[in-house]
């Protein structure tokens, strides 16, 4: 005997390259909120303090493939549930 269950995976509806982190200004080590997007793209962003231009680095690329990996990790949690109700 097998039992169906249906499985919601909405909350698992989201993209790690949205979350915040904070970052000090170099200038007047203010914290700053910046994306991880933000990191993986390498922007310029402006102090909220000082408004010294502050260039994020993403340093051998590990913020891009963290992000990427933990998404691609989601996404797998996502669909072995999804076989799971079936």
């Amino acid at each position: 005997m097998s039992v169906k269950i249906k499985v919601n995976t909405s909350g698992l509806d989201f993209d790690v390259a949205n979350m915040g982190v904070k970052v000090n200004c170099p200038e007047c080590q203010a914290p700053n909120t910046v994306t991880l997007g933000q990191v993986q793209r390498e922007e310029t962003v402006t102090c909220a303090e000082c408004s010294k231009a502050i260039k994020l680095v993403d340093k051998n690329k590990s913020v891009d493939r963290a992000v990427s990996d933990i998404n691609d990790a989601v996404d797998d949690l996502k669909k072995a549930l999804v076989d799971l109700g079936r």
